[in-house]
């Protein structure tokens, strides 16, 4: 995330600006961030194995969960 932002920066004369969007969940598990940058879903959880300074605060994992289908009672 931090490189966007830079980027954004760096470019404002010559490339138009953009911008995404997070939202915020709590779940089960623990709180999540949700976005989508290029029709790309991603997740951001905290870093819950964080024991160092050096390591990240969260971790970004590519979102492609897809649920079972439910097939219970269908005649096929």
């Amino acid at each position: 995330m931090k490189y966007l932002i830079k980027q954004l920066k760096t470019n404002k004369m010559t490339e138009k600006k953009w911008s995404a969007g997070a939202w915020k969940k709590q779940t089960a598990k623990g709180e999540v961030i949700n976005f989508t940058i290029n029709d790309v879903k991603y997740s951001m959880w905290v870093n819950a194995y964080k024991t160092e300074d050096k390591q990240p605060d969260y971790k970004i994992y590519v979102n492609d969960f897809k649920p079972k289908e439910d097939t219970e009672g269908l005649p096929f």
